[in-house]
């Protein structure tokens, strides 16, 4: 286990050039992280959704760079080795040499500064089922500890669970909510998979690779090679790039972030006896509230809130199933009365998908609010909606489903119309008693297409 110090001072020793190929990964690579240093994660409830790339394949470069020694004032504290055995490989060479430039140490940094809501949390559920501590930097590498993180394969959250992974856990996602975004949950979920991997193949690499890979996949991997050794699967390429590459990096990580003063890299450790970060209450409600709306009637934090109940998409929890709602701890009984007896003032929402010829001037009409207020609500920065679209709809009574414009199937359009100065579609409609969806789509326009004056318009014959 002292194997990874000791390498360490070996490979510092090494007098050895620089080729232009990694130098090309050099630049790359930290135009990379400069980029990300600059956007740290927030504990904020409503934050975007972030993009993040999946898991690099680099090549490994043919000649090798030393890897940087610590700070002088650093390198008299004693090197820890992680839980997991980080062995002499050059994919894991590669990537401490990567994650140790300035600039990469200065993104690992604000990573693991952002992390502090979460780590304590993440350290006691390893704590509770004997894994690895060191797994507490597994994030890292799939979400950048991000709770809105989103992958392009459609993984989420700070574990990154596709959601075909998440029925065994109970987690949910729907028109309301992602609780993969959850990262109590999403946490103890990936605890639960991570232990399951383990007690499967009695081998961390392996389990590691199944988490990125699936256990199915790694253990077709196997029967097919023969041999149930990670690093032969890796060495010999059986393995997709992805996941070749997914254990070395987070092997690498963990033993920097694990060693992070010996290294000058500055990030809180968490204070296990003191921490706070669990200490919630939970009540079950069955309907839909505003959280905001919440917060105001109880003298609570609305970010104290949001942080508690980070799946939320809208703030608001979901109408059509229960939801165990997380309040600041002593003050459930608040929150549960002013819900019961204030649950009119504190709104219903519903969820309706736009079908065609639907607008949110209709929406409005039917369901008694301003185009403004639905517009707030789902963050729209126009009037414009299109088909299969998921609009959130506030109503103050119980008010059926919009069921959309029906146009009239008896009616023709035989008539002609010249556009006049000031005529909009709708002014135009209403001179004709047609609905304006179907006058627009007689004349394969949009409802929002502006009119040019003098262009003629098929309308309906007024007898």
């Amino acid at each position: 286990m002292g194997m990874g110090r000791n390498l360490f001072w070996r490979k510092t020793m090494r007098k050895l050039s620089l080729c232009s190929l990694i130098f090309l990964y050099s630049v790359c690579f930290t135009a990379a992280i400069d980029t990300a240093s600059n956007i740290l994660p927030a504990v904020d409830n409503a934050a975007q959704e972030v993009i993040i790339e999946e898991n690099s394949s680099l090549e490994i470069p043919v000649e090798k760079v030393p890897i940087p020694a610590p700070p002088l004032d650093e390198a008299v504290q004693e090197f820890k080795v992680i839980d997991i055995e980080v062995i002499d490989h050059d994919l894991i060479e590669y990537y401490k040499r990567q994650y140790l430039t300035d600039s990469a140490k200065k993104w690992l940094s604000g990573v693991m500064k952002a992390a502090a809501p979460y780590r304590a949390f993440v350290i006691k559920e390893l704590q509770a089922h004997g894994l690895p501590l060191c797994l507490q930097y597994l994030p890292v590498i799939e979400s950048n500890y991000k709770l809105t993180a989103l992958s392009k394969s459609g993984a989420a959250g700070m574990w990154q669970f596709m959601k075909n992974s998440i029925a065994p856990f109970n987690i949910r996602v729907n028109d309301w909510m992602d609780e993969r975004r959850d990262p109590w949950l999403s946490t103890t979920a990936a605890v639960r998979k991570l232990k399951e991997n383990y007690t499967f193949f009695d081998d961390w690499y392996l389990a590691l690779a199944s988490y990125n890979a699936g256990l199915g996949a790694i253990s077709r991997t196997i029967k097919s090679a023969g041999k149930s050794d990670y690093w032969y699967l890796a060495d010999k390429g059986l393995l997709k790039n992805e996941t070749r590459h997914y254990v070395p990096k987070f092997l690498a990580i963990a033993e920097i972030l694990e060693n992070h003063d010996y290294y000058g890299i500055e990030f809180p450790d968490p204070d296990l006896e003191h921490d706070d970060s669990v200490q919630f209450d939970e009540i079950v409600i069955n309907q839909a509230i505003a959280l905001d709306l919440l917060a105001e009637k109880t003298s609570l934090s609305s970010k104290l809130l949001a942080f508690y109940n980070p799946a939320l998409y809208y703030g608001i929890t979901p109408i059509e199933s229960s939801y165990r709602l997380r309040l600041p701890k002593g003050t459930a009984g608040k929150a549960a009365a002013v819900i019961k007896t204030d649950s009119f003032s504190l709104m219903r929402y519903s969820m309706y998908t736009v079908k065609s010829g639907d607008t949110l001037y209709a929406l409005s009409l039917h369901y008694g609010i301003g185009v403004s207020t639905i517009q707030k609500i789902n963050n729209l920065s126009s009037t414009k909606i299109i088909i299969g679209q998921k609009i959130l709809i506030p109503s103050f009574s119980e008010t059926p489903e919009y069921q959309g414009n029906k146009p009239d199937e008896t009616l023709r359009f035989d008539g002609s119309y010249i556009v006049q100065k000031s005529d909009t579609l709708w002014s135009i409609a209403l001179a004709y008693d047609v609905q304006v969806e179907q006058l627009a789509q007689e004349n394969n326009m949009t409802i929002n297409d502006v009119l040019r004056i003098g262009s003629n318009l098929k309308v309906p014959i007024i007898d």
